[in-house]
């Protein structure tokens, strides 16, 4: 399951992944609207970043009402690193009613409403590109991972 992650100890704060993830889903650069967001608490300089956990979570897509989160499969290809397979969920605004469910539902505060499609919004990996990993100044600082939930680890365990 391929998901970014910021790792919260090498951060910078400098936010030029939210300016690329913006610049990419959106065509301008608005963090407000960034499917992934840093805070930086300015008086003590620590970082914490907020990232979809995709399938390994999925609480937005359990939760939907209308299924309009979908897994769709995936193969994540970034700068530096072996291209890396799984499953990204993404929000289908066709079904998209905007009820607000899956907002309330995720522990990383990542999918929220769009200001002006009125439907839900996260993190898609850019379609196997994200572009936070290719803008990212400091190259340590986000990494494609894999994780296995529970399940594909019982799954694939020999009987």
């Amino acid at each position: 399951m391929p998901y970014v992650m910021i790792d919260n100890k090498k951060c910078t704060g400098c936010r030029m992944c939210e300016l690329a993830c913006s610049a990419w889903h959106e065509g301008a650069y608005r963090p407000s609207v960034a499917r992934l967001h840093v805070d930086v608490e300015p008086t003590s300089a620590h970082v914490r970043g907020h990232t979809c956990l995709q399938t390994a979570c999925a609480k937005c897509e359990e939760a939907c009402p209308v299924e309009a989160i979908e897994r769709h499969p995936i193969t994540v290809r970034a700068v530096g690193l072996e291209p890396v397979e799984g499953y990204v969920l993404k929000v289908n605004e066709d079904l998209c009613t905007g009820c607000g469910v899956c907002y309330d539902v995720c522990p990383q505060g990542v999918i929220h409403e769009h200001p002006e499609r009125k439907v839900a919004f996260k993190c898609d990996l850019c379609d196997g590109e994200p572009q936070c990993v290719a803008f990212c100044q400091n190259p340590h600082v986000l990494a494609i991972d894999v994780r296995q939930s529970k399940a594909e680890k019982a799954a694939a365990a020999p009987a």
